[in-house]
């Protein structure tokens, strides 16, 4: 169900960025790496009071709010769950063009430990939240970005890489640099063995669950920094009363396919396609459009937007 939100709350626009934590650093893309399904959790157990900012332009209307968030994390892992506590400082901000949103919001939660009874991970993570019209959102469309390498147990040298659909229950795949099952199956055992707190019962029950989620998983290589998330480079170039748009994208890693669609929106709210397709991870997508600004250029990649470009009047 889709929810009317006022800026600043975070069930609405979160996104959590990553960035140059030790958690984050050197990770091994194109290693072997096995891909396994994960359904986790997220919850927010306190909020603190949003501070807003606002400035006023010809044409455009701009506000930015920074607030506080603590958020309960639980993701399983190969079937263990690790859990950790994070708190973020959200930066939200705003702009309007005529009657066109352009809204993004981005913090950061860097160094997490999740903590799991075969080992403790940590990971940073980002969430990329779209907004549809003024202050709407659906969390079901937000896509949870983690990466991160190192830990003890079974994540000692171990990196892991995933984008989760969904904020409150993201689910998705999550890449491992374990070199096969075996491994992988041998590292949560290892793990096991040195938590002195577990049973020889819970042992048995963990080593269990690994192994359903080991057989499902699959042989593939670790994806570069940036390949879990579209990556769009917008180049603008102004022509007397007319601008040209141009967009390069390269498609995420995913299971599959994906949809690629780049939409322009004019200043009267009138949305026209001016590209469409579908693309492997990795490909590399052109488009571009000519008009008469204020108008928005939207780019969509696997049905959720991932860059909005504004071009003002002017």
């Amino acid at each position: 169900m889709k929810t009317a939100a006022k800026v600043g709350a975070l069930a609405m626009i979160i996104a959590l960025s990553f960035g140059g934590g030790a958690g984050v650093q050197g990770l091994p893309a194109g290693d072997p790496a096995l891909v396994v399904s994960v359904s986790g959790q997220v919850a927010i157990v306190n909020e603190g009071r949003a501070t807003t900012q606002g400035v006023l332009l010809p044409y455009v209307g701009s506000t930015s709010t920074t607030q506080q968030y603590d958020l309960d994390i639980t993701l399983p892992v190969l079937g263990l769950p690790i859990r950790g506590q994070a708190s973020v400082q959200m930066a939200t901000r705003a702009t309007t063009i005529v009657v066109v949103p352009d809204i993004h919001s981005t913090g950061q939660a860097q160094n997490i430990t999740l903590r799991g009874p075969a080992g403790d991970a940590t990971v940073s993570i980002k969430v990329d939240q779209p907004m549809q019209g003024l202050g709407s959102y659906d969390p079901a469309e937000a896509t949870v970005y983690f990466r991160g390498t190192g830990g003890t147990g079974m994540f000692d040298g171990v990196n892991l890489a995933g984008a989760l659909k969904g904020f409150f229950r993201p689910t998705g795949t999550m890449y491992l640099t374990y070199p096969s099952s075996s491994a992988a199956l041998d590292a949560v055992r290892r793990g096991l063995a040195q938590n002195t707190t577990v049973s020889d019962a819970q042992r048995l029950t963990a080593l269990e669950q690994a192994t359903q989620a080991l057989a499902q998983a699959k042989v593939a290589t670790f994806p570069p920094d940036d390949a879990t998330q579209a990556v769009v480079t917008p180049t603008i170039q102004r022509n007397g009363s007319q601008v040209r748009v141009m967009v390069r994208i390269v498609v995420p890693a995913g299971e599959g396919r994906q949809a690629v669609k780049v939409v322009s929106v004019g200043a009267d709210g009138h949305a026209q396609t001016v590209y469409q397709g579908v693309h492997a991870p990795g490909e590399t997508v052109s488009a571009s459009t000519t008009g008469t600004p204020p108008f928005v250029l939207q780019v969509y990649v696997g049905g959720a937007l991932v860059k909005q470009i504004t071009v003002p009047a002017g």
